[in-house]
């Protein structure tokens, strides 16, 4: 077998298949390619076999992730289908022998990354791959793990930081070996090693590169992690603001010069409705503000139902790995979410449904829309349809999807946040509501719509920074010029959603309440709603900003343990699961 082949073979059973080492198809044929451990290590094909090998294991931790992160929180809930663990889950009872709270998958992760990056190092010095390679390849690993070490942190809150190989992850439970670092210490080692990666551009590996290919329709350059992305969240949590910016707006910006004047002009910018297939992700109506033509099958849900061949899926998300549903035993989200061809465990919270209820269109229409778009109603309850939508519909045999990761909402409102933080609450609030050029444009109006007379007129539409700022974004356009971020219309624009009030424009703890609350309606239960209450909550030194509304879920959710655990969680040392490797 060639070199691209057993590449294509590998991606195609190590990591489209299932998140485990051995993958078998539905048809229960065992895979005919397999990596032989005893010829490891040989080459830059082996190394490519490494990589993909951990990528199709890290898949498999998506259900803990996402079950963690959200339903600890105040937007998912869990059904009465639910077993007791997941409810302790719920309501922070949990004891340590739940398995929702064993933090063994995101070590075994770790250990294989170890043991991969030992030999990458190996094999640089022994000439068997170029320094190239072994560049991108150690980069790649390298991030990986920080982004899994970044959730131990907010999950456990201290926890042991090992970079060496270990032979079985049972052997860790050795502490005196490895003892457990404060989340500070554990941020501070984290920053260090991942500015120090080898290669640190935003896609992992450029085009050409024999992990870039295509398997069934599936480009590969996305289900790889932007080194960007995890750097601009550790600066973030470590409250270095400015470095946050830096990181994120390197993502933001990265197409800019592209010769597709469509991918320069939407991809990653959060851009309004226009002709382009590209940027058709915003809440649309057939009939203007009839609220039964709401588009269901385009628009605002493109971005999830869509395959992630697809243009508009790619312009709005930067790391996502598919699920190929030829192979089981596909996406764990269908048996967690649906009602029809999973067990249902988890529902939308009447918090989650209450918030988008409260919004209001610039229509009129009294909800935002967005709710609709993401969980849907049936005789059993709410369910959650963002985790498992696929442009194929489910059904017992095709239980396919996306573990989508990182998207452009998520980056501009991390970028908001950070940028608020750093004293640019202008910005923060134009990304969050209506866009660079609409937020700064000062010059004349005709019957509503911009109409510069003047070059210093259109210069109003970008911001007063140096270009070597982080914050600095270019909007002018006009009949003769048009510029990467004229069409960019902010996350409540884009979902038709009225803006909020300009004040907050000048309120940072304001704003920053505002862009949790934002989080909530563009990103829910994606699996950042934990982290993002922890980490507010840590810098405003403010245990009520997440116990409240934790409580608030509960209370609506007719929990005994309501009150109870709101005064739990009024001790920062109770926001963390108990690190115990159990059995």
């Amino acid at each position: 077998m060639d070199f691209n082949k057993k590449v294509i073979a590998l991606l195609a059973v190590a990591l489209l298949a299932t998140g485990s080492w051995s993958c078998k198809k539905i048809t229960d044929e065992v895979p005919e390619d397999k990596l032989d451990i005893t010829n490891a290590y040989q080459n830059t094909s082996d190394a490519d076999a490494a990589v993909i090998g951990i990528y199709g294991q890290f898949l498999g931790l998506e259900k803990l992730y996402i079950l963690q992160n959200e339903v600890r929180a105040d937007l998912v809930d869990v059904t009465g289908n639910a077993d007791a663990y997941l409810k302790q889950l719920s309501n922070h009872t949990t004891t340590k022998d739940n398995p929702y709270v064993d933090p063994r998958p995101y070590y075994a992760v770790i250990l294989n990354i170890n043991d991969a990056l030992k030999n990458f190092n190996i094999m640089v010095a022994n000439h068997k791959m170029s320094v190239d390679d072994y560049n991108k390849h150690y980069a790649d690993l390298g991030a990986l793990r920080s982004w899994i070490y970044l959730q131990l942190g907010a999950q456990y809150g201290s926890v042991p930081y090992i970079t060496d190989p270990v032979e079985n992850v049972e052997d860790v439970k050795n502490l005196s070996l490895y003892p457990r670092i404060s989340f500070d210490d554990l941020l501070t080692r984290l920053i260090d090693f991942t500015e120090k990666l080898p290669y640190k551009e935003v896609y992992a590996y450029p085009a050409g590169n024999a992990l870039i290919v295509g398997i069934d329709g599936q480009n590969t350059q996305k289900i790889f992690i932007c080194k960007p992305f995890v750097l601009g969240d550790l600066y973030l949590w470590k409250g270095n603001y400015l470095k946050a910016a830096e990181n994120y707006a390197k993502i933001m910006n990265v197409e800019n010069n592209n010769t597709n004047i469509n991918i320069q002009f939407d991809v990653y910018k959060v851009v309004g409705y226009l002709s382009s297939a590209y940027n058709d992700l915003t809440v649309r109506y057939a009939r203007g503000q009839d609220e039964g033509s709401l588009i269901t099958d385009g628009g605002w849900r493109n971005m999830f139902i869509q395959p992630t061949n697809n243009i508009t899926w790619n312009s709005e998300f930067f790391w996502g790995i598919p699920y190929n549903p030829s192979y089981k035993p596909g996406n764990p989200m269908v048996e967690v979410c649906s009602s029809l061809y999973g067990k249902y465990l988890i529902k939308p919270s009447q918090v989650a449904i209450d918030n988008w209820n409260a919004q209001r269109q610039y229509s009129g229409i009294p909800y935002d829309a967005r709710g609709k778009l993401s969980y849907e109603n049936s005789v059993a309850g709410p369910v959650i349809t963002k985790l498992t939508d696929n442009n194929t519909a489910l059904s017992s045999f095709n239980k396919g999807g996306k573990w989508g990761i990182y998207r452009a909402g998520l980056l501009h409102l991390r970028f908001a946040e950070a940028a608020n933080r750093d004293g640019q609450g202008k910005l923060g609030w134009a990304f969050m509501n209506i866009g660079i050029q609409d937020t700064y444009y000062t010059g004349t109006y005709v019957s509503g719509a911009k109409s510069p007379v003047s070059t210093a007129e259109i210069n109003t539409m970008q911001t007063p920074y140096p270009t070597t700022s982080p914050y600095y974004f270019d909007a002018r356009s006009n009949s003769d010029y048009k510029s990467p971020w004229y069409r960019n219309t902010g996350i409540r624009n884009r979902a038709g959603v009225r803006a909020i009030d300009v004040s907050y424009q000048t309120d940072m703890l304001g704003l920053e309440g505002k862009l949790i609350d934002e989080d909530a309606l563009e990103l829910a239960f994606e699996g950042n709603r934990w982290p993002d209450l922890v980490r507010v909550a840590r810098r405003q030194n403010n245990p009520a900003f997440l116990a409240e509304r934790v409580y608030q879920k509960l209370l609506k959710a007719g929990d005994p343990n309501a009150s109870a655990t709101r005064s739990k969680l009024m001790t920062p040392a109770n926001w963390y699961l108990p690190f115990d490797w159990g059995k």
